[in-house]
């Protein structure tokens, strides 16, 4: 069964590593719940990408990028996202999820879409069985370019990490999440995508022709008071109008701000200083920025670890920028990632990766806020630091 919409030959492409679907066929099961409940969300038939073959349906004598070319034109992509899912040397890492992530970034959809509720999604739909390590967790949102936003099929209680099974009672569950009902949210989620792709929000005119209909003549006279009436209605719009309505002057403001948020921490819980100190400092920084508006601390640490999007956040904190990042630290080594976000569209203007010693901080902290500022500069037209 094709695709809904034409050029794609699947709605959706469910990708996982085997070993992850051995013993209790976890991922075969979460299919089949999947499909059942598609069944009773979808009024027509969903078709769904997946291979039950120990060798992916490829042997050694196939092209794989021919052979997957086209099964991964699809118009959702769900990675069961696993303790050994993120890895280079991985079948599904490699040869589906980095290159749909490619794929459909140049296609005529786009990765990130915006939704009919004025959200963006992106089409890549994150299934997480398990809590994952720093490594694999910086390794995943390097690929996407930010942060992953899941939907979590995780168990978790003292010494265990598991994927949550239909069994599992969510009281028992640390998480408190029920299997049936984050079944339900892949599916509601996929719907929303599927539907803002079938039938994308547009501004339309219609225009339909009116015979006039025979009024009975009215005294000139009368329509004075009407005219009157009229005009003066006009005005009082009109003031309204310039007195409610954002100016350029209040536009350009609203350009030339930024929030910060709470840096993400990649390394132990030990370690959740750092990220906060980080944070902290380029707020500081940036506000010594001329003619650039910085949220407080205050306003952006009620984000931490928030699962909104960021034009959401954007919009509550009314800002046009949104800086985001991660720390990670392994012994002396500190590597930290940096994303300039535009707050409107979830658009990456700027990006950058610094692998620095844990002995320069100070000097790193300086080197970021810089090259932030320099990144405004020249997107905002704002002074350097």
């Amino acid at each position: 069964m094709p695709s809904h919409l034409p050029g794609f030959e699947y709605d959706i492409f469910i990708s996982y590593r085997q070993k992850d679907n051995k013993g209790d066929h976890w991922v075969t099961e979460f299919v089949n719940a999947l499909k059942s409940e598609l069944e009773a969300t979808f009024k027509d038939d969903i078709s769904i990408y997946f291979d039950k073959n120990p060798h992916d349906g490829l042997l050694e004598t196939h092209n794989v990028d021919k052979s997957l070319e086209s099964k991964l034109k699809c118009l959702i992509f769900i990675p069961i996202i696993s303790q050994t899912y993120c890895d280079p040397k991985c079948f599904a890492w490699q040869h589906e999820f980095c290159v749909f992530n490619k794929l459909a970034k140049e296609d005529q959809l786009g990765r990130d879409i915006k939704l009919n509720s004025g959200n963006v999604a992106s089409r890549i739909l994150p299934i997480k069985i398990h809590d994952l390590d720093a490594g694999d967790k910086a390794l995943l949102e390097n690929e996407l370019g930010g942060m992953m936003r899941s939907i979590d099929f995780v168990y978790k209680e003292a010494g265990v990490n598991r994927p949550l099974k239909s069994a599992d009672n969510k009281s028992d569950n640390q998480n408190k999440t029920d299997y049936r009902n984050q079944v339900n949210k892949v599916a509601n989620a996929t719907k929303e995508i599927i539907t803002s792709l079938r039938n994308p929000v547009t501004q339309t005119t219609r225009t339909t022709n009116v015979r006039p209909t025979a009024r009975p003549s009215r005294n000139k006279k009368s329509l004075v008071p009407i005219i009157v009436l009229l005009v003066i209605l006009s005005f009082f719009g009109y003031f309204l109008y310039t007195r409610l309505s954002p100016s350029d002057e209040e536009e350009t403001v609203l350009d030339k701000s930024i929030a910060v948020l709470p840096f993400d921490n990649l390394s132990s819980d030990s370690e959740e200083y750092l990220s906060e100190g980080i944070t902290d400092q380029l707020i500081t920084n940036l506000a010594h920025v001329k003619d650039l508006k910085v949220a407080s601390r205050t306003s952006v640490m009620v984000y931490k670890e928030s699962t909104l999007t960021i034009d959401a956040i954007a919009g509550q904190l009314k800002v046009g920028y949104v800086l985001e990042g991660s720390v990670q630290k392994a012994g002396d080594n500190l590597r930290i990632s940096v994303r300039l976000i535009r707050g409107n569209d979830n658009f990456q203007k700027w990006s950058e990766t610094y692998n620095k010693k844990f002995s320069d901080i100070l000097r790193v902290q300086d080197e970021i806020s810089q090259s932030v500022a320099n990144a405004l500069n020249q997107i905002l037209d704002v002074s350097k630091l």
